[in-house]
């Protein structure tokens, strides 16, 4: 039996935001229940229809002594710790040696169901609601620097980076570029995730956004560290753009 650890809420009334960016969740430390450091964050993989990472691959090479194998692990299992500044998972040596794991060579961005399931099942964790055949699932660095288009099919951007709740695996917005589209340089606006519409062809999202509307949108400043960011100025971007955005409790968490 796999236990999911038990995460602190996410507090109500606190001044800073839990998020940070997904190029710097990869390479974060992992620890075991006592503290002791087992591995590292290799990749996120996100839900892209959901908006939430579904798991994150994790390299284990000390832990068992094996080599650096990599172990899709289903975000749930994973509890940010604010002290070691990284993630607690409470994996036995027996349960990470019968794990599904990614074979050498394997591409994440490959559309497979049934290792989706099959790693959900194995951690006995709820698989993310997909619809159709295919699997809804990308590697967040695939999605880094992917094309944006408007709604005729014009690119206009592209997707700098993503940011993310550390304590809920949760996508609070994008960070996209648009200074093809208002052509004064490359400004960095925070989207809302859920104005994102992945496009299959062409690859890359689509969103309906006017060059006005995006004139008096809330922008990243030069120089800023979108990480140093306010709830208040997280909730600043959603109303602008008229965008509901929940903060997740630990217990909403499934």
């Amino acid at each position: 039996m796999v236990t999911t650890m038990q995460r602190a809420p996410a507090t109500e009334r606190g001044t800073t935001s839990s998020l940070i960016a997904s190029d710097r969740v990869e390479g974060t430390a992992v620890y075991d229940a006592q503290g002791k450091r087992i591995g590292k964050v290799e990749r996120l993989v996100i839900d892209k229809t959901g908006g939430r990472i579904a798991y994150a691959v994790l390299s284990f090479g000390g832990f068992l002594g094996i080599g650096a194998n990599h172990y899709p692990i289903p975000w749930p299992i994973l509890d940010y710790d604010e002290k070691l500044g990284g993630y607690r998972v409470e994996i036995t040596e027996e349960q990470l040696k019968k794990a599904p794991k990614a074979e050498l060579g394997e591409s994440w961005d490959q559309a497979n169901r049934g290792r989706d399931e099959q790693v959900y099942g194995y951690w006995e964790q709820p698989a993310p609601v997909q619809e159709g055949h295919t699997s809804s699932l990308i590697t967040s660095d695939s999605v880094e620097g992917m094309p944006v288009y408007d709604v005729h099919g014009k690119r206009i951007g592209k997707v700098e980076r993503l940011m993310i709740d550390k304590l809920t695996g949760q996508i609070a917005y994008a960070i996209l570029s648009f200074g093809g589209f208002l052509g004064i340089g490359e400004d960095h606006y925070p989207i809302p995730w859920s104005m994102l519409t992945c496009n299959e062809k062409p690859d890359g999202f689509q969103v309906d956004i006017t060059e006005e509307e995006l004139k008096n949108a809330p922008k990243i400043e030069q120089g800023e560290n979108c990480e140093q960011t306010t709830r208040a100025r997280n909730q600043d971007v959603h109303d602008y753009w008229e965008v509901r955005y929940y903060w997740i409790a630990a217990s909403d968490i499934p």
